[in-house]
């Protein structure tokens, strides 16, 4: 009975552990906190904008700045820009999805869904 408790409790870990091995890319990427002041010119590529979704509640803003990613804050001035024009890009049709990696134009914008 002891050694049949002791291989159930074995087959729980090891699910439990398996299932938790890839999630460092379903957490949250901006938990370091949010770029401050930046200069437009210097970012380098497409903002890319994670919507809310089961493994992270809050929309995030990554640019890339000088060869590193860096959060915006969605409620800054920036951060409001960036969403307003993405928004703008995706009433157009002009998206690639990164969730799904399809592409409806060669628009180079990048979105995540919550689907």
């Amino acid at each position: 009975m002891k050694s049949a408790v002791f291989a159930f409790l074995c087959c729980l870990l090891v699910l439990y552990v398996q299932g938790h091995t890839g999630s460092t890319s379903n957490t949250c990427r901006c938990l370091d906190g949010f770029v401050g002041r930046i200069n437009t010119k210097l970012i380098k590529d497409v903002p890319v904008v994670h919507y809310p979704s089961v493994f992270c509640p809050q929309t995030e803003i990554i640019i890339t700045v000088a060869d590193k990613k860096k959060c915006v804050n969605p409620q800054s001035a920036l951060g409001k820009t960036i969403l307003r024009n993405m928004n703008k890009l995706m009433n157009n049709g002009a998206v690639t999805t990164t969730s799904s990696q399809t592409s409806r134009s060669s628009a180079s914008l990048h979105t995540t869904s919550s689907m």
